[in-house]
């Protein structure tokens, strides 16, 4: 980010101290019928795989739509064709929801074309920037996927946010977010695994860190419909037999729409054991540890806290397992 971008930032910046009900109000022309005539309106961060709601889809009469939505802070919305979202060919617009009219045309192989309020732009050009944070924070957090990733690029956002930007809006949930995100971006290899909130088996909700504390353990993050997820699960099945007895354990979490869709998942894969629930996002974990697209990750934990690996590869866990239970032993004798 370049002096002229900081100083623009610089002098717009604003404190928001409170705010009343925000009411935006879109409308849309579709230029193409090849998606079909259903538009996704939902908030940035929405995983429709998880959470769906009506309200986030809107349809289209005779190539034109519109939607109303009421919140407390201006936030960032995406808008995209469902159909398109299905087939894993999304074009996804972007605008923050604040007190405006929007202007969206759809397209059949191009992003939308938005307008506010008579403008290409919004009234907050900050709070785009805290979403440009998050969404770098996001980006480092998974940087091994792309080639040739220029990592300094992305910690730019990260140095602005803390220097200058950390201060403005104070009461927007973003800066949670941001928080969010950047404690999931330092859970690597070395690092502490950080606490939160699940339901146990008896539906409580329950830190974390009471089910795992003192052992050695593997946090499975998956889901019924990650066909991924399950195959690394399975995969863990014959270690888990070998080491249950040695302090040993799996804590497995589901990301889910409903309980039944876990519990048949969990009997066709014959998982030896229990799995909690995250039913609709409702604890966060998923974005808490730096899965938010993701239909999983797995932790492997030490007895201490510390996390040993990231690594979803069984036969890279085994002996990684296998050495944290050794050092255990080799401590009690």
């Amino acid at each position: 980010m370049n002096k002229k971008t900081i100083t623009t930032i610089l002098l717009a910046l604003v404190a928001m101290t409170g705010q009343a009900q925000i009411r935006c109000h879109v409308e849309g022309t579709l230029e193409t019928d090849a998606w079909g005539d259903e538009v996704i309106i939902c908030e940035a961060g929405t995983d429709l795989r998880v959470v769906d709601n009506p309200s986030f889809h809107v349809k289209a009469k005779e190539g034109r739509f519109s939607y109303d939505t009421e919140i407390d802070y201006p936030k960032l919305y995406n808008i995209f064709f469902l159909k398109q979202y299905k087939m894993g060919r999304l074009f996804m617009g972007k605008f923050i929801a604040e007190n405006c009219k929007v202007n969206v045309t759809m397209y059949e192989n191009k992003e939308p074309y938005i307008v506010v309020n008579g403008e290409d732009s919004c009234k907050h050009p900050i709070l785009w920037t805290l979403y440009d944070v998050l969404n770098a924070i996001q980006v480092l957090k998974h940087s091994d996927v792309y080639v040739d990733f220029d990592k300094s690029q992305y910690e730019r956002y990260l140095s602005l946010y803390h220097d200058t930007l950390i201060n403005c809006f104070p009461s927007h949930p973003i800066h949670d977010q941001i928080a969010t995100a950047e404690a999931a971006y330092l859970l690597q290899p070395g690092k502490p695994y950080i606490d939160y909130n699940v339901r146990n088996t008896d539906g409580k909700l329950v830190p974390l860190s009471t089910l795992i504390q003192g052992k050695v353990v593997l946090i499975d993050l998956w889901a019924s419909w990650c066909g991924p997820c399950r195959q690394h699960s399975i995969a863990m099945i014959p270690i888990y037999e070998r080491y249950k007895d040695k302090g040993f354990t799996v804590v497995a979490i589901a990301r889910e729409r409903n309980r039944q869709a876990m519990e048949i998942a969990a009997k066709k894969d014959d998982y030896p054991w229990q799995s909690l629930l995250e039913l609709n996002d409702e604890n966060q974990v998923w974005r808490k540890n730096g899965a938010d697209n993701a239909g999983g990750a797995m932790f492997l934990i030490d007895r201490d806290g510390t996390i040993l690996s990231t690594s979803t590869d069984a036969e890279e866990l085994e002996p990684l397992i296998k050495k944290a239970l050794n050092i255990e032993l080799n401590m009690n004798k």
